[in-house]
């Protein structure tokens, strides 16, 4: 990539995969969003640039890649896969770049403390979310790549009829629908989910779930 090419990926501004960070103070805060990269459709990270789009570049590029590297050796588990290299500013000044891609087996987690247990995050537009519960096991059951046996039942044909009429449906939503559990309930729709019936989008603090292809079930729904 030429500066040129930097410029113009730099005007874009930061989105679902595209970050800025000036410098590498907190490597470990860097890790969290290539771990969001990773378990989302990958990214790419720039360290050299401002919020304000001003590309200063590193004087210490080297520097700033080899403690980057170490902390996502320490922080991410399972690790997670990236290029990188250096885009010359000018003569002493270079902009790191990582591209960061999608992993193949999700997901991958933050560490922020080595030696405790880690939390996943995800991309959503300019930023990285922690991933919820239904989420992290839509992700895990995907990557294992089995398939489950799909149920329809009364509850399934409640919660599609609520997504046809209203187009979308919480967890919460589902639970008040269904009069189940937070338990039962979830495993409904990471089941749904896993066997590509529903699409779940992530949201900051709350998924929602919509049809992702459709059923007999919706077209008996219609003609009642």
């Amino acid at each position: 990539m030429e500066l040129q090419e930097l410029e113009y990926l730099v005007q874009q501004g930061e989105g679902q995969a595209l970050e800025f960070k000036l410098k590498a103070s907190f490597p470990e805060k860097i890790v969290k969003e290539m771990v969001a990269f990773a378990n989302s459709s990958g990214g790419q990270l720039l360290v050299g640039v401002d919020d304000d789009h001003r590309i200063a570049g590193l004087k210490f590029a080297e520097e700033e890649q080899f403690i980057l590297e170490k902390a996502i050796k320490t922080h991410a588990r399972p690790g997670i896969r990236y290029q990188s290299r250096f885009i010359p500013v000018n003569r002493k000044r270079s902009v790191l770049y990582f591209n960061v891609f999608e992993n193949r087996k999700k997901p991958s987690y933050y560490l922020e403390d080595p030696n405790k247990r880690g939390k996943a995050y995800v991309r959503i537009d300019d930023k990285s979310v922690q991933a919820s519960r239904e989420l992290v096991e839509i992700m895990r059951r995907k990557s294992m790549k089995k398939s489950y046996p799909v149920q329809v039942g009364e509850k399934e044909q409640m919660l599609f009829q609520y997504i046809e009429a209203h187009g979308k449906a919480t967890l919460a939503d589902f639970m008040e629908l269904s009069g189940l559990s937070r338990y039962k309930a979830s495993q409904i729709l990471v089941r749904l989910a896993v066997s590509n019936i529903l699409k779940v989008h992530p949201g900051e603090g709350v998924d929602y779930f919509s049809m992702k292809i459709t059923t007999e079930y919706e077209s008996e729904s219609k003609h009642c």
